[in-house]
C-alpha cells in the first residue's frame, strides 16, 4: 500500500511538473492514461512515451474485442500480437464502475500486476495508443498498444 501511495504521489508530482496538472474538459481519459504512464516512466528514470493514432486505432479494435472475450488471445483463437505488427506489447483493464474507469485507477492497477508493469517500463518502447470501449453491458475495456 506504502508504494502505491508513493507512486500516486509521484504521479501526481511529475503531472504538476509538467503542467498537465490540471485535469482540463476537453482532456480524454486515454491522454490521461499516457500521462499517469509516463509519470510512472519518469519515476523509474524512462523517457516519456509519445500517443501514437495507428497504435490507438489497434487499442479501439483490441478494446472492442475485449467486450466479446477480456483475453490476450482474440475471440478468433489468435494471440493478441497478431492484430497488428506494429504492437509490441499490450496491457488490459476491465473497469465494472466508475472508479475503475478514472484512469489513475487503471494505471495503478497495471503498476500493481508485474507483467502489466513491466510494459510499462520497458525501456524499448517509445509510444502508445491508449482506447476505451464500453459495452452494452456498460462494463468498459481499456487497452493500451505499446511499440
Amino acid at each position: 500500500m506504502r508504494k502505491a501511495f508513493r507512486i500516486l504521489l509521484s504521479i501526481t508530482l511529475v503531472l504538476t511538473l509538467l503542467g498537465t496538472g490540471k485535469v482540463k474538459a476537453s482532456a480524454s481519459n486515454e491522454e490521461d492514461v499516457l500521462a499517469y504512464i509516463n509519470g510512472v516512466r519518469v519515476n523509474a528514470g524512462l523517457d516519456i512515451l509519445t500517443m501514437d493514432s495507428d497504435l490507438s486505432e489497434v487499442a479501439a479494435v483490441r478494446a472492442k474485442e475485449c467486450a466479446e472475450k477480456f483475453s490476450h488471445t482474440r475471440p478468433n483463437g489468435q494471440a493478441w500480437n497478431t492484430i497488428s505488427s506494429i504492437s509490441k506489447g499490450e496491457n488490459l483493464a476491465h473497469a465494472v464502475n466508475s472508479n475503475q474507469q478514472k484512469p489513475e485507477n487503471v494505471v495503478l492497477a497495471w503498476t500493481l500486476s508485474s507483467k502489466h508493469n513491466e510494459n510499462l517500463i520497458r525501456k524499448s518502447f517509445t509510444s502508445a495508443g491508449v482506447a476505451y470501449y464500453q459495452s452494452e453491458s456498460g462494463d468498459t475495456y481499456i487497452v493500451c498498444e505499446f511499440k
